[in-house]
């Protein structure tokens, strides 16, 4: 391992989550992937507050998503995560992680201490859940995380044990650590004799085993150049499809599980990578992309949140979701997206709030010693 050297500081991407690099036309994909990935995970929260407002049944395609297509996103974003780091960071030495462990452990924990207060902060005033307080937070952050707030701490130790690839033989060795990592967690979990003992393993260990390999898929991809053997509509359409097909079956059959998730997930991450990489090939924004992948970080942690005070505030007005459901669907829906949207613009615009949420444009520009030179 040796030190490199790096251009001149750049500021960060004002549209993904980690602020890594340049807002760069060629990684518009990635960021608008990440968006709708934000996006469906608060609309997982809406369905779910939906089938039990009694608008939507709980089964069938409803069921499917929840079952299926929600719990792809956060591989998604693992993915994005490992491909900007591949792309924008060089980290191989002990003074270069230090500054990106630095760096990224603001990025990362900021928000999840945030969003860790106003669940608990919540959760006292409708009446559910543990009591505000540091043990509690810290409980939340090592042991028991209040979903989808895990995200913030896996994604923290999946920099700490991952440099960045020098070499394809580097990328190459990493991705068969990965991989092993997630058979062994998938056969730990599946087989009978051993899945009691796997899950009395710590959540963060489960969770690292399981999501490390699209953390580091994602620094492949961005390595070994596979995105101009992906970038095509018809290979989006066809993975797509491959991708429905075995979630219908998988679903219909009842074979969900451990095993058969990795192989969803694997599908689908590919699937989203290949049709949000050809759909953005030419690294231009549209307008609704535009305006939401502002607003990436604020969507899915928020919408869960934002859900349980609308059912609080239907309640105090006599609004019940069984006497007007369908109001109580477009109340929801109103707390998933308006008012992820509308917290973050009020706290953009008081100080400096905006860093609760979104440190990483807040934060000067990263180290030369962790940026990566000649990023095309």
């Amino acid at each position: 391992m040796t030190a490199t050297a790096h251009t001149a500081p750049r500021p960060a991407a004002a549209h993904e989550m980690h602020g890594r690099g340049l807002d760069h036309p060629s990684d518009t994909w990635v960021h608008n992937m990440e968006a709708t990935s934000a996006l469906l995970i608060a609309f997982g929260s809406l369905l779910a507050f939906a089938t039990a407002a009694g608008p939507l049944p709980a089964a069938g395609i409803v069921q499917w998503a929840q079952d299926c297509l929600f719990p792809l996103q956060f591989p998604v974003f693992y993915f994005a995560s490992g491909y900007l780091y591949q792309r924008y960071r060089s980290v191989r030495t002990k003074r270069a992680w230090a500054a990106n462990m630095k760096r990224e452990a603001i990025v990362l924990l900021v928000p999840f201490l945030t969003f860790a207060v106003l669940t608990l902060a919540v959760n006292a005033v409708t009446g559910g859940g543990r009591p505000l307080g540091p043990l509690t937070i810290l409980d939340m952050l090592l042991l028991n995380p209040v979903e989808p707030l895990g995200y913030f701490p896996v994604c923290l130790i999946l920099f700490a044990i991952t440099p960045t690839a020098a070499s394809r033989r580097n990328a190459s060795r990493l991705l068969m650590a990965a991989l092993g990592c997630k058979i062994a967690i998938v056969v730990l979990l599946s087989l009978p004799a051993t899945a009691p003992t796997a899950e009395r393993l710590p959540w963060i260990v489960q969770a690292v085993a399981e999501n490390w390999i699209w953390f580091a898929g994602g620094m492949g991809v961005s390595l070994f150049r596979v995105l101009p053997l992906l970038r095509t509509p018809e290979k989006a359409w066809a993975l797509g499809a491959l991708w429905v097909a075995t979630s219908v079956i998988t679903f219909g059959a009842g074979w969900l599980g451990e095993a058969s998730y990795g192989l969803l997930d694997a599908i689908g991450v590919v699937w989203f990578a290949s049709l949000f990489s050809a759909a953005f090939r030419s690294g231009a924004q549209d307008a609704l992309y535009g305006f939401a992948s502002r607003y990436t970080m604020a969507l899915w942690p928020l919408a869960p949140l934002g859900l349980k005070l609308t059912i609080v505030g239907l309640t105090a007005l006599g609004i019940t979701a069984s006497g007007a459901p369908w109001l109580c669907f477009a109340a929801g829906l109103v707390a998933c997206f308006g008012l992820p949207v509308l917290v973050m613009a009020l706290l953009e615009r008081v100080g400096k709030l905006g860093f609760l949420i979104y440190p990483a444009r807040y934060l000067p520009p990263a180290p030369t010693l962790i940026e990566r030179k000649g990023v095309s």
